[in-house]
């Protein structure tokens, strides 16, 4: 093989057992790897309670309003501690707050199975949630500077999938632990796999790196503003960064109001029976799993990443509003939520490569901790509005609404596109 056409080679910060040599590609699956099997968990983990639910409140006498508060601490305290956490990936270094949170994460479920009264279920979850939130700010600091930019579009994808996949084979995966064993042992075993992955990551921490290891490509940068930002809290209060804020959040009010409420609208607005609204539902969570895997490879291949987005969108609002303005039959509802997910699933990883583009280096964490906060809100938020619209006999406006915030999602992703090339045209005037 010539000098030219050799491939390329990355030289290790740590020894971790990887000869400095190694081929990029072959380092850069070890990190796709490591860091999907941690989202996974992330996922996996956030829904490892509910479906011990009955089972937890006969053992401990409580109530499911009691059992919500274990879930509400444990997803609203890791979503809302992604801000502050950004800050210290990007002051500590992503490698060691994403092992620091798994850590923490894997464990406190392992306790959980020990559980011998309530108030020490609730404890564990808080210290769960914290565990939680490191995930996306460490993730995508170690994907941004371990990937090279012609795959980072594809490498993205591949994390979200490993997320929703967990969350998908959490329900299952318990129920079967539970029924062969019982609810404590279905636990400790959810939590030994996490530690599992973390011995994972600590022996190849070294493939585990920060940004600045990986150039951008042809394909970011074409979507880049292209001019430094400003750092710290400064940043986040930029035009842009607050725009993509309200991007998470309006696209999370529509994502989270069709994941509460799709089968209680369909049952109402056109009489479908429970099994085909479920399989409406399910078809629709499918089709976002789908729908990432087919932006990732989009986004790789395609360089106009706010254009994708917008086109994913758009599919969007056009599948979900027929089935609040038409009578249709069972399967032709299926097919709009299928491709209403696909959708869905379609806008994340080009937004993933939109956020990345305009971010200074050693800047990743604490952006991607704040914007995901947005996430959060929209996704809490969405279920108390459209359930109030349910209870008003207004079930259409569940796919209205959803309909409005893909649109509104457009509007908000483009302008953060627009005021970021603003500000590198104006950084740059400064600059000269």
């Amino acid at each position: 093989m010539s000098e030219t056409t050799r491939p390329p080679t990355i030289v290790l910060d740590d020894p971790d057992g990887t000869p400095p040599d190694a081929p990029a590609r072959g380092r850069e699956r070890w990190v796709v790897g490591l860091i999907g099997a941690g989202h996974f968990l992330s996922h996996y983990y956030a829904l490892a309670l509910p479906p011990l639910f009955p089972i937890l409140k006969a053992e401990f006498g409580v109530s499911y309003l009691e059992l919500g508060l274990a879930m509400t601490a444990y997803s609203l305290l890791g979503g809302l501690l992604q801000a502050p956490v950004g800050f210290l990936v990007d002051h500590l270094g992503p490698r060691r707050v994403l092992l620091a949170g798994l850590g923490l994460n894997a464990a406190a479920v392992l306790c959980m199975g020990f559980a011998d009264a309530y108030w020490v279920l609730l404890v564990l979850a808080v210290l769960a949630g914290l565990g939680n939130s490191v995930f996306h700010p460490a993730d995508y600091a170690i994907l941004s500077g371990s990937i090279d930019g012609t795959r980072l579009g594809r490498a993205f994808s591949a994390h979200t999938f490993a997320g929703f996949l967990g969350g998908a084979c959490a329900p299952v995966g318990m129920l079967a632990l539970a029924q062969w064993s019982d609810w404590r042992t279905a636990l400790i075993a959810a939590g030994l796999v996490g530690l599992a992955v973390f011995a994972a990551m600590a022996v190849k921490r070294g493939v585990l790196r920060g940004e600045g290891g990986a150039a951008p490509s042809p394909a970011e940068t074409a979507d880049a503003p292209g001019a430094a930002m400003p750092s710290g809290v400064s940043l986040l209060m930029s035009a842009p960064v607050l725009l993509f804020l309200a991007f998470f959040i309006v696209y999370g009010m529509a994502s989270g109001g069709l994941t509460a409420f799709t089968v209680s609208a369909l049952v109402d607005l056109h009489g479908l029976g429970l099994d085909a609204a479920n399989a409406a539902l399910t078809g629709y969570l499918f089709g976002i799993v789908g729908g990432i895997l087919l932006g990732g490879v989009i986004a790789d291949r395609f360089p106009r990443h706010l254009l994708s987005a917008s086109v994913a969108l758009l599919v969007v609002a056009a599948a979900v509003l027929p089935p609040a303005l038409l009578d249709l039959p069972g399967i032709a509802l299926i097919g709009l939520m299928v491709l209403t997910g696909v959708g869905m699933g379609a806008v994340l990883p080009p937004r993933d490569l939109m956020i990345r583009a305009f971010t200074p280096a050693g800047q990743t964490g604490k952006v991607f901790g704040f914007i995901f906060v947005g996430y959060s809100i929209g996704g809490s938020t969405a279920p108390v509005l459209m359930g109030w619209l349910l209870d008003a006999g207004q079930p259409a406006w569940v796919f209205i609404l959803s309909a409005v915030f893909a649109l509104m999602s457009i509007l908000t992703v483009a302008a953060a596109q627009r005021l970021a090339r603003r500000w590198a045209a104006s950084a740059g005037a400064a600059a000269e």
